[in-house]
């Protein structure tokens, strides 16, 4: 009872987050699908994480996760434009970056091929190596994606955070006698 208690908790403080840090201009469907897959995938590890007894996941379910994250996201990436539900890339990169839709077509296309690579890459690493080497090419996935992550934190939310706190100070600077 406990864990589901404290599961609902984090879930429900995660979506009044992201509901307060929503953007507020329109947002691409394909980018809504990349959340709602980002999502979905999340409490699907964080319900067996939180639910399952410790060492029942079988290895073979274990193995395959990284593979289906990457195919499901390199599908959304490759099919979303096609529907004419814009271009996710501009979510992982950031659309600090202007790039013509030609551009950001390639950046997506190139996104969507890394992720099927990585993940046919998964498959190739678990059935011809041995686990030791898997471990090690899941944890370099992994640094790779904080790479991006940081990149987007230095691009992108750096310089709202310094644009938030530049109009604050002016309206506090405003109000002030």
């Amino acid at each position: 009872m406990k864990e589901a208690l404290e599961f609902s908790a984090f879930t429900g403080a995660a979506l009044a987050l992201a509901w307060f840090w929503r953007p507020r201009s329109v947002v691409e469907p394909g980018t809504r699908l990349l959340l709602l897959a980002y999502a979905l995938l999340g409490a699907w590890a964080l319900v067996f994480g939180v639910f399952a007894a410790p060492g029942s996941e079988p290895a073979a379910f274990s193995h395959w996760k990284p593979t289906i994250v990457y195919w499901t996201l390199a599908a959304i990436m490759a099919l979303a434009p096609l529907l004419g539900w814009g271009y996710p890339a501009k979510a992982i990169v950031g659309a600090y970056f202007v790039f013509s839709n030609r551009e950001w077509r390639w950046i997506n296309r190139g996104f969507a091929a890394a992720c099927a690579l990585l993940g046919a890459l998964n498959l190739f690493i678990i059935f011809a190596h041995t686990e030791d080497d898997w471990e090690g090419f899941k944890w370099s996935c992994m640094v790779n994606v904080l790479a991006v992550l940081l990149l987007r934190l230095t691009f992108v939310w750096v310089d709202t955070a310094v644009r938030v706190v530049v109009a604050i100070r002016g309206r506090i600077k405003a109000r002030l006698p």
